[in-house]
């Protein structure tokens, strides 16, 4: 199977330390701010659990399939195991007419083995899409629930160094898996305020 290519994979290696400790979210559309420079800056990141699991990833800038040619990509990080790592990256790249885009594991050993390739679209001009099938997966046992993270890189222009940009910032957005519902948190019950214990009556000396 094809190893990720080699600035590709030190790419992933270089930033999950940095951005796959889990985090918990309350909702899976991600907005981010316009934080970084070049062509891939994300705006926001809309999550469709429906089916495949699908992520749309919006850029501020507009680009096209030739002008991130080799200058830049995306990467949906996936941690379906509950360790402090991401388990597969979802890569989605231009290959100078369209975008394409592979689902990778990532071993304890550094190595990354290519598992399938992915449908991936270009939705307008500020969007990539990109659906990861969870069969293609292995979920850890008695997980209720995965943790994902988009990265996106460009290198040009601005970008002398390469840009980065993660959603959310920092940490992972928590996903239930298909038919678990989360368990509410409980709303601890007031606790009764004690009654003020009446003030005794004043005692009147009887006049003589």
């Amino acid at each position: 199977m094809r190893r990720l290519g080699p600035w590709i994979g030190a790419l992933v290696v270089a930033t999950l330390t940095a951005f796959a400790l889990p985090v918990l979210a309350n909702h899976s559309d991600q907005i981010d701010p316009h934080d970084t420079g070049g062509k891939l800056d994300l705006e926001e990141v809309a999550f469709d659990h429906v089916g495949a699991p699908t992520w749309r990833m919006s850029t501020f800038p507009t680009w096209t399939v030739r002008s991130i040619w080799d200058l830049g990509n995306f990467v949906v990080q996936l941690d379906t195991r509950g360790d402090a790592a991401a388990d597969y990256v979802a890569v989605v790249r231009s290959d100078g007419r369209r975008l394409v885009a592979a689902l990778f594991r990532l071993r304890r050993d550094g190595r990354e083995i290519e598992v399938t390739p992915l449908r991936t679209t270009k939705g307008g001009s500020r969007a990539a899409t990109v659906s990861v099938p969870l069969r293609e997966v292995s979920i850890g046992p008695n997980r209720s629930s995965y943790f994902w993270s988009v990265l996106s890189s460009f290198t040009g222009g601005l970008c002398t160094r390469t840009c980065l940009d993660a959603v959310p910032d920092e940490g992972m957005v928590e996903q239930p898996l298909p038919g678990i519902t989360p368990s509410p948190t409980p709303t601890p019950s007031p606790t009764p305020s004690p009654s003020p214990s009446p003030s005794p009556t004043p005692s009147v000396a009887p006049s003589g």
